[in-house]
């Protein structure tokens, strides 16, 4: 212990007497350890760190697989899980919920609230327990049971807090609701961006009419998503095989619903990060790549600087330290490098995190757990004495073999000490090279994605229209008055100064929801099972005007298209193409499946065919769709669409108070533009291209730096040679020509072995891009280029030096 204290204080001291070359290696090493910790943050809050439920490994998400429509996580209908719920014996218990929101009247200002519907058992299924009250009861997913549980921030913010809130009737959606119970502050469900306010049992969801059946009942109507917890021993392979054989007898069953649709079970955990698992994997090899650099940086460093204490380490060896004692002296000061670093890097952590935290995309869960947490300092202390033995073991074993008698002669530094540790030094940063290169082509390939993501063309005008959504709650407003509220309130937002055209759709394309159904062709009889799929939309008159979507043939809706009159629908071009060919789909009549002013659904004339619109984000394909009219469709929700001449967020307010002229208590919420909804559907990979073009550019700029102080060092210790070289004719521009081209061919060297390695390891970005291939060419004829550029830079500057060397003092030099 003795003699590690006085390697320790003897490190100080030495790193004390070089100040620039300690701030250099600390900055370096900081960089490199601070970025891999704020990765580490994320991937330890979204992946490692267990969810916060009783035994969340037992914890699995359930949904529907179709092998028609290729997809594996679909939605869930009610009766479908009803069965699953009764007939299944691997399960200790098994919960739906969908998302919901609700309109809270009664108190000073209206609210609107984001809310969730969930089957009773949930919260015991989690084992979760509420701060005040209880949770649902099994009856109460039982229509006309109108029971709620509040979040805590909703208790406090609308409700002060009230400690007799329990018992309490309060108005949503103008149907009273009993408040049952409140949640903890750390309680949330579903894991999501924007918490759950409140939650609510399925009992009002499934009370119907005999003109509007209850969805609940439809079990073709796919709108739930489920959670389930398995007994104890039970696998997921088990799970699976009992739920296959449940799916398989429903398909027997009720083919016109099931015939297509199996189950398939995830890890709970694991279906919520599946989304960014590639991203978070690719910054991880990102962020260790630039660690690498930074230490091979450091390594030169000390190699460079080992060359001035050879003499030092020569003597110590003489006055009879071993090289063992050697080596343990080296390395403790590489390690007390290391710690600084890692102290520093953890500030330049926090710093990420934070940045991280504000500009992630909405589909990051569970961001507010994304913390400097005991794990991650774990992480950050174990990476710091892995960087330390990393770095510090090549220039201490290099140094620890140096020969004595060369050592202590005069000129040894030029002689000696020169060829071996250019030699390493040379090779790291080829290294170097190749590691950049890597990341710098994977940062080119997304830089082009993105590129060609922003240039699509998403079938609509996004400039200078503005959008608020507005639910029309059942109790207050049936399906005849929706529609009368819409004639009455579009008109008056066209009056608004500045407004150009107005309208209303749902669902908003790039809003985040779709409505996909069946249709029937008329003529054209099939099984049910069998009928093709499209989404629906359904519009007031002058909607494609307003978002200058082309009308290709036919006529838009109008005043006349009412319940009163024939049903009409108008299809996008690919619905045409596909089931249309080579004729014209006017006057053509299909049967989209939903119905709501009728207790079936119509068989609708075809009166227009509109151009494509990309719906879900950029990167879709062009899908079917069908509009109908507002007034023979009337859903709750609405998002009001308005085009204006002037700043679109001018419209906000006066959208929100034209709405509340016609009724006070309808909250107005979501004012966004059409240009917002477009920006967040890039938010993602506009995000891991940032970030990755941040660790390229650190890595191409350690790599320069590297590169610089090789040839630097190189040119220094040729002085002699040079100067030589000069006093036998030499020209400047040989020297030019010497130094600029031993960088250059290290570049290459670093480049082929860079080239392969990204061609081997860029397939791991493939379901990042969008438009380019991993092996494009473009990207890694432009990477090379650049890299090459920053090359001839790093070496043009040592050259100088080169250059104007004088023979004269040259010859002098050893």
């Amino acid at each position: 212990m003795e003699a590690l204290l006085q390697d320790v204080k003897y490190g100080i001291r030495m790193l004390l007497k070089n100040p620039g070359f300690t701030a250099i290696a600390i900055l370096t090493l900081a960089l490199g350890i601070g970025a891999n910790t704020a990765i580490f943050s994320v991937v330890n809050a979204e992946i490692l760190r267990p969810l916060p439920f009783r035994d969340p490994n037992q914890l699995v998400h359930v949904a529907t697989s179709n092998v028609r429509m290729h997809t594996t996580n679909g939605a869930i209908s009610y009766p479908d899980f009803a069965d699953w719920r009764a007939q299944n014996h691997v399960f200790q218990g098994i919960a739906a919920y969908t998302d919901a929101s609700f309109a809270l009247t009664g108190i000073e200002q209206p609210a609107h609230l984001e809310a969730a519907t969930v089957s009773a058992g949930l919260f015991d299924l989690l084992g979760a327990v509420p701060e005040l009250g209880r949770t649902f009861l099994p009856e109460e997913d039982e229509p006309h049971h109108h029971v709620v549980i509040l979040s805590d921030r909703l208790w406090k913010d609308r409700f002060g807090g009230d400690p007799h809130i329990i018992g309490r009737v309060i108005t949503l959606d103008n149907s009273g609701y009993t408040v049952v119970g409140v949640m903890p502050t750390s309680f949330q469900y579903p894991l999501q961006r924007e918490p759950a306010e409140l939650w609510s049992t399925f009992g009002p969801v499934r009370e119907s009419t005999p003109d509007s059946p209850a969805m609940t009942d439809e079990r073709s109507a796919h709108f739930l998503r489920a959670i389930a917890r398995l007994k104890s021993g039970v696998t997921l392979a088990e799970a699976q095989a009992n739920l296959d054989v449940i799916t398989s007898s429903l398909a027997r069953q009720y083919p016109d619903s099931d015939k297509y649709f199996g189950a398939r079970l995830t890890s709970e955990q694991e279906q919520m990060t599946q989304e960014i698992r590639p991203a978070l994997f690719v910054m991880m090899v990102a962020v260790g790549f630039v660690l690498l650099i930074a230490c091979v940086n450091v390594a030169n460093l000390l190699l460079a600087r080992a060359t001035a204490r050879t003499r030092e380490i020569a003597i110590r060896t003489a006055l009879g330290a071993g090289r063992k004692r050697v080596v343990r002296q080296l390395l403790t000061e590489a390690f007390l490098l290391a710690s600084l670093a890692g102290a520093l890097g953890l500030l330049i952590a926090a710093w990420g995190i934070a940045i991280l935290i504000r500009f992630s995309p909405a589909d990051v869960p569970r961001v507010a757990s994304i913390q400097l947490d005991s794990w991650v300092l774990l992480f950050t202390m174990a990476l710091s004495l892995a960087t330390g033995m990393l770095f510090g073991l090549a220039p201490a074993l290099q140094v620890s073999h140096a020969n004595i008698v060369d050592a202590l002669k005069e000129g040894a530094l030029s002689t000696t000490a020169g060829r071996g540790r250019h030699s390493l030094r040379s090779a790291l940063v080829v290294v170097e090279v190749a590691l950049a290169l890597v990341l710098l082509v994977g940062s080119g390939l997304l830089i082009r994605s993105l590129l060609r993501l922003q240039n699509v063309n998403p079938g609509f005008d996004s400039h200078s229209v503005m959008t608020s959504d507005v639910d029309l709650p059942d109790a207050k407003y049936p399906d005849p008055q929706k529609a009368q509220f819409f004639r009455e309130l579009i008109p008056q937002l066209r009056s608004l100064p500045g407004v150009q055209s107005a309208a209303g759709i749902y669902p908003l394309p790039m809003g985040g929801d779709e409505i996909h159904t069946t249709f029937e062709i008329d003529g054209h009889p099939v099984a049910r099972s069998e009928e093709p799929h499209a989404a629906l939309r359904t519009a007031t008159p002058d909607y494609f005007a307003a978002m200058r979507i082309p009308l290709l043939q036919g006529r838009d809706f109008s005043a006349r298209d009412d319940a009163a009159s024939t049903p009409v629908v108008i299809i996008n071009e690919a619905l045409a193409r596909q089931y249309f060919p080579n004729e014209s789909p006017i006057g053509k009549r299909i049967k989209p499946s939903v119905a709501t002013n009728t207790p079936e659904p119509l068989m609708r004339e075809i009166v227009g065919v509109v151009g494509n619109v990309k719906s879900r984000n950029l990167s879709q394909e062009r899908a079917p769709e069908s509009y109908v009219p507002y007034a023979q469709i009337s859903f709750g929700s609405m998002t009001l669409v308005v085009r204006t001449a002037h700043d679109p967020q001018s419209l906000a307010k006066p959208i929100a108070e034209t709405v509340r002229s016609l009724d006070k208590d309808l909250p107005v919420y979501a004012p966004k533009t059409v240009e917002q909804y477009l920006d967040g559907t890039i938010a993602a990979p506009r995000f891991n291209t940032f970030l990755l073009g941040i660790f390229a550019g650190l890595a191409m700029l350690l790599t320069a730096v590297g590169l610089y102080g090789v040839i630097s060092y190189s040119v220094a210790q040729r002085t002699h040679e040079l100067g030589i070289r000069m006093a036998l004719g030499a020209e400047p521009r040989d020297m030019l020509r010497l130094v600029v081209g031993q960088g250059l061919q290290l570049a290459a060297i670093g480049v082929g072995i860079g080239l392969i390695a990204a061609l081997a390891l860029t397939h791991f970005l493939a379901s990042l891009l969008f438009g380019v291939t991993a092996t494009d060419p473009v990207a890694f004829l432009a990477v090379m280029a650049m890299l090459f550029a920053v090359v001839l830079i790093a070496s043009y500057l040592p050259a100088r030096r080169a250059m104007r060397v004088d023979p004269m003092v040259a010859l002098r030099y050893e």
